[in-house]
């Protein structure tokens, strides 16, 4: 056996090289036990998938907060988004969180869909146009089997308690087509506060030919007797998808049926109507805003300026208006029971 030779004195430069091999031999070692013996090509990591961003509260503690939406054919497979269980998570998932007091919705078709969205919507009730709660209901609103679209009135049970609910301006059926306006009266506590506060759900006559409009113009002058003779004092919303805009009619060549209540300045005011004038669409497929809300002179006291929105949904809910609805939510706020006092939301 041949002896050993002795290593040479390691110098600086030759303990360098040697740690830098060392760890270069470690290094090449984990990447093998953790990836596998054979080189692979390298790989982009797309991360986790970005969550849809959360739907901020509209509502808020000090104020009345009001809502209207056309909720497209709810309940109904056969019209409007195919995907019932979609649509009615999206609704209320868009409902719970803008926060808002009371909802006025138009389009509701099925009746225990309609129970089944109020039951999961913590802290609310709700009334459809055709239950025993609503004087006229059944009469006027069980067409094609209790197949046929609907308004409801939904509000925070903590907040207000229902009066009376009824239907109105029967004798202008119609007019209305088929679906005269409902009124509920609320009695509201907030603030300290307490009164009555009346909102009519109108869902007013479609479509953009003369003969749409020779119907919603006589159900406008209707209305507005209605209520310059019930409720010359009272606070009163009117809210709801009116099928026409304020400003100008959607029919061509003709001004708007509810040019009467434009007019009547002292009485009436449309918060909803800055919104016309600035070209901001209540709809996924039209420009005009036909979803609008009136208030009396009283309730328009208590109007939060600028409050008034078509809040779009479609930012937060993918395909929304194949999946949830053709219509944005309306919202506003009001101060009842004297200032604003908090912003803060619930």
């Amino acid at each position: 056996m041949m002896p050993r030779r002795a290593a040479p004195p390691a110098t600086p430069s030759t303990v360098c090289a040697r740690a830098l091999l060392l760890a270069l031999l470690l290094a090449s070692s984990q990447s093998a036990c953790s990836g596998g013996g054979s080189p692979s090509a390298p790989t982009t990591s797309t991360g986790p998938s970005t969550p849809p961003p959360t739907i901020p509260a509209q509502g808020t503690a000090a104020t009345l907060d009001v809502a209207n939406w056309n909720i497209e054919w709810f309940g109904d497979a056969g019209n409007g988004p195919t995907n019932e269980a979609l649509q009615a998570q999206n609704i209320r998932t868009v409902m719970s969180a803008l926060d808002m007091d009371v909802w006025g919705l138009a389009e509701v078709v099925n009746a225990a869909q309609f129970q089944q969205l109020v039951a999961g919507l913590s802290g609310y009730t709700g009334v459809l146009a055709n239950e025993a709660a609503v004087q006229g209901g059944a009469t006027y609103y069980s067409d094609f089997s209790n197949g046929e679209q609907k308004v409801a009135l939904v509000w925070k049970s903590a907040l207000a308690s229902l009066v009376s609910a009824k239907v109105i301006l029967t004798d202008r059926n119609t007019e209305f087509a088929g679906r005269p306006p409902v009124e509920f009266t609320l009695r509201v506590t907030l603030n300290g506060s307490t009164d009555l506060a009346v909102f009519i759900v109108l869902h007013a006559k479609a479509g953009a030919t003369t003969d749409d409009w020779n119907r919603r113009d006589p159900a406008s002058t209707a209305l507005k007797a209605y209520l310059d003779a019930t409720y010359p004092t009272q606070k009163v919303w009117v809210i709801g998808d009116w099928n026409d805009d304020v400003d100008a009619s959607i029919t061509p060549g003709r001004p708007s049926p509810y040019a009467n209540f434009v007019a009547d300045q002292a009485r009436y005011t449309f918060p909803t109507r800055a919104l016309s004038l600035t070209s901001v669409s209540s709809t996924t497929g039209f420009a005009d805003f036909i979803d609008h809300q009136l208030a009396t002179n009283e309730a328009q006291a208590l109007y939060a300026a600028n409050s008034a929105q078509a809040f779009r949904a479609d930012t937060y809910l993918t395909n929304y208006a194949t999946t949830t609805s053709d219509h944005y939510p309306v919202i506003s706020r009001w101060q009842w029971g004297g200032a604003l006092r908090s912003t803060a939301v619930r």
